[in-house]
């Protein structure tokens, strides 16, 4: 790209536009996941999920989970416990405003379940020395055993304050994977880039036609 040194500063100004935009559009990765467990190991026979998000102690630094795009035979009972709501067909919102934040879905084991995990709030941009964890947990229909792993949790991720990427931690199981989701950038990102994008490509055609 050939631009005068007339128009130097402005294209300076415009590709550091499109480049905040690129980062916010990776950014908005950075914390989205998606899960799935498979149960296909186990007898079809009813079960629960259990899916925590706790801070370390009160107060700590503001963070939320949403959870939706739920899949799988779920069953009609549930629980939803301190700073949580919503439904299976909306999503979920777990905050960490609480000591205990859980919810305690009623599942039909036999096949997989599969869900998107999208953080945000204050930690990702706060310092501060509490941070929070999401856990998921597999229990069977006494909700005392667990189930994929006998020790407690399938699987975690830590929300630390000033958090640039988190890292899920498979917790001695075979039945859960999580990846990285494809999440979808606000639009407001996507309209950074591309007028940032649009403008240094007319400055270099206006440059080409002199």
């Amino acid at each position: 790209m050939n631009i005068s040194t007339k128009h130097l500063p402005f294209a300076r100004s415009l590709l550091a536009l499109a480049l905040t935009a690129s980062a916010a559009l990776a950014h908005a990765q950075t914390y989205a996941f998606h899960a799935e467990i498979d149960t296909a190991a186990f007898t079809a026979s009813p079960g629960w999920l259990d899916i925590q998000f706790n801070p370390g102690s009160l107060p700590a630094v503001g963070a939320t989970v949403t959870l939706s795009n739920f899949s799988g035979s779920f069953g009609a009972a549930q629980w939803l416990e301190g700073d949580a709501a919503g439904t299976l067909a909306s999503g979920f919102v777990l905050g960490n405003t609480t000591g205990y934040n859980d919810l305690f879905q009623a599942v039909h084991l036999g096949g997989k379940f599969a869900f998107d995990i999208t953080f945000g709030g204050a930690f990702t941009s706060t310092e501060g020395n509490v941070g929070t964890s999401f856990a998921v947990g597999l229990l069977s229909q006494d909700q005392l055993s667990y189930l994929g792993n006998p020790d407690g949790n399938l699987f975690k991720i830590e929300l630390m304050p000033m958090a640039t990427t988190l890292s899920p931690e498979i917790l001695n199981n075979s039945i859960s994977t999580v990846s990285v989701a494809a999440a979808v950038p606000e639009p407001a990102s996507y309209a950074l880039l591309l007028g940032g994008l649009a403008l240094l490509g007319g400055l270099a055609r206006r440059r080409q036609v002199r």
